[in-house]
């Protein structure tokens, strides 16, 4: 295969080095024996430019095969644009898509679940369409069975037909990265074009046609011709592309998404034949942006003949002004291929995670509410991870321990299995059986300087998200650390007891992690208590096992860390004595 790539790009070369020859002869010959040498020279370089544009398109086809099948399963480590990747859940509405089943994550869930780093560490994406669509996905699970059951069949299938797998990986690594300008901008665009310069781009595009032309009938003087509509059409080219030059290479992105699109339609295979269907119904309407997108992106190598051709000709420019009304009219159908096309990229990234990781199972979905049952689940952003289970039936925990031993992880364990259960039918245990959940957490609160808001009204405006969203007809799982760490301890116990009564009364899981023991006495019907603990050893200093228990822990350690790190023993000590009097009471 390599030395195959060596040939194709051995043969590019030639065909430059042939193609500038030819050019160079034609003009020496044109001036020296006359105009037919022109008419013939053309013609001669313009067969070479073509095939050095085959050779070179063949060679880059040659060295994606190579890319795809090395990286298989593994992350290729680039660097991810997080703002870019979250542009199309920002903008994009789901009545657009057709969107049904589903439900929004919030963004503190999101923040408290490490979802940027969870998305991570499951893309792999040849695309910039695959990896918004797999946030995108992330961010909207599923409420019902049907759809993940079938985005199931596609990830097994990617992962057993290598073959079809590794065709669609090439074929959309034409679509590529979009690494200037931002196509869901051009989904809602509303620039309107100007009627005027529209008809003075389209005149001047003619006249280098009128100067070439003129070559073969008064030969060497038209040479001052060419060149001056060449340099006025560069002039008019820089001048206007800084204006539209976002929407132009969304525009041309748009052109290589509907050609990849049709690459992978034409794909003769009854394991996509969905995804076929589909897809011919989207890309009806939209052959004019395909065909007007053309000559709009230019990258190197070969390319750079085209950016020329761009320029003498201004299509770019005129090829903005024919499309961008098409785009408006047809928007829908090319948001929805646009997702189609993504959808098959974020697919092919989880057949892959499931090919990374040690252990997956599917879910299974109880047919009741309040249940969420968990064997052997660990947490996927743990390069090591402990793994925990548990079992809760119309129940909730009140979660204790000391610092550090585990009660986050093994609450963020629980949110992102529920998660990836609902969106890729994918979960990181031995086995998941739960209800359908609707997500709820408020875990890493923090001030807000911009604002002026303080923790404390912060924790209390994420619990009342998390009150006001609990649905009757979808259970809501809650996660909770610490409730109103915030404020005063004599407030903060009365009011949480409360909460976390409120919430069991409800279609609701409450798991709320806590240092307030008066908080395993409440409701005592409704919550099961765990804990987590460690050890200090005087060498080793804190022995964790990450293993949850049955129980409540009565002990910190927030002392026998200050003795480990080498507190003053008359501070140590006297904490000692006044946490045993307070123990008495």
């Amino acid at each position: 295969m390599k030395n195959k790539i060596m040939i194709l790009k051995t043969l590019f070369m030639f065909m430059i080095g042939i193609t500038i020859g030819c050019f160079v002869g034609t003009l020496y010959l044109g001036r020296e024996k006359g105009s037919i040498y022109y008419q013939i020279g053309f013609i001669v370089t313009a067969i070479f430019i073509v095939l050095s544009i085959y050779f070179y398109k063949k060679q880059k086809f040659e060295e994606r095969i190579i890319y795809v099948s090395e990286r298989w399963p593994y992350n290729d480590a680039e660097k991810v644009d997080l703002k870019k990747v979250k542009k199309f859940f920002e903008n994009i509405s789901t009545e657009d898509l057709h969107e049904k089943d589903f439900y929004v994550l919030d963004e503190q869930t999101c923040n408290d679940l490490n979802l940027d780093d969870v998305f991570k560490e499951i893309n792999i994406t040849g695309t910039t369409a695959g990896e918004q669509i797999l946030y995108y996905m992330l961010r909207t699970p599923k409420i019902e069975e049907n759809e993940l059951k079938i985005r199931d069949e596609k990830i097994e299938m990617l992962n057993n037909n290598y073959e079809l797998r590794e065709k669609l990986q090439v074929i959309l690594l034409g679509l590529g990265k979009q690494n200037k300008g931002q196509i869901t901008n051009l989904f809602n665009s509303k620039k309107e074009v100007n009627k005027l310069k529209k008809v003075l781009c389209n005149v001047a595009a003619i006249l280098p046609v009128v100067a070439i032309i003129s070559c073969f009938f008064i030969g060497a003087r038209a040479y001052q011709y060419v060149l001056f509509t060449f340099f006025l059409n560069v002039f008019i080219h820089y001048k206007s592309a800084k204006e539209i030059e976002e929407e132009v290479n969304s525009i041309a992105y748009a052109g290589r998404l509907i050609t990849v699109a049709k690459r992978i339609s034409n794909i003769n295979n009854d394991e996509i034949s969905d995804y076929r269907k589909r897809i011919k119904e989207f890309i009806k309407p939209l052959g004019k942006i395909e065909k007007k997108s053309v000559y709009l992106a230019a990258t190197g190598g070969a390319d750079i003949l085209i950016e020329y051709i761009n320029i003498l000709f201004l299509t770019k420019i005129r090829g903005y002004y024919d499309v961008i009304d098409t785009i408006k009219s047809e928007r829908e159908s090319l948001i929805r291929l646009y997702k189609l096309v993504g959808e098959i990229d974020a697919l092919i990234s989880m057949a892959s995670y499931r090919e990374r990781v040690s252990c997956y199972s599917k879910p299974n979905f109880a047919q009741k509410n309040q249940y969420i049952s968990i064997e052997g689940g660990v947490h996927p952003l743990i390069a090591e991870p402990v793994s925990n289970s548990v079992t809760l039936d119309k129940k909730g925990i009140v979660l204790t321990g000391s610092n550090m031993s585990g009660k986050s992880t093994f609450l963020r364990m629980i949110g992102i299995n529920a998660l990836l259960a609902q969106t890729f039918y994918t979960t990181l245990t031995k086995n998941y059986n739960a209800s359908f959940l609707r997500i709820f957490t408020s875990l890493s609160i923090s001030d807000d300087v911009n604002t002026g808001k303080s923790y404390y009204l912060g924790e209390c405006e994420a619990l009342l998200k998390i009150l006001n969203s609990i649905n009757d007809d979808v259970t809501a799982l809650c996660m909770i650390d610490e409730i109103f760490r915030g404020t005063n301890p004599v407030e903060r116990i009365a009011s949480s007891k409360e909460i976390i009564k409120y919430i069991m009364e409800r279609n609701a899981i409450s798991i709320v992690a806590t240092h307030d023991i008066e908080l395993t006495e409440v409701a005592e019907d409704k919550y099961e208590h765990y804990y987590f603990c460690e050890d200090v050893d005087e060498n080793e200093g804190l022995v964790f096992d990450y293993k949850m228990k049955n129980g409540v822990c009565k002990t910190g350690n927030a002392i026998k860390l200050l003795k480990y790190l080498g507190y003053p023993s008359e501070i140590t000590k006297a904490s000692e004595k006044e946490v045993e009097k307070s123990l008495k009471k």
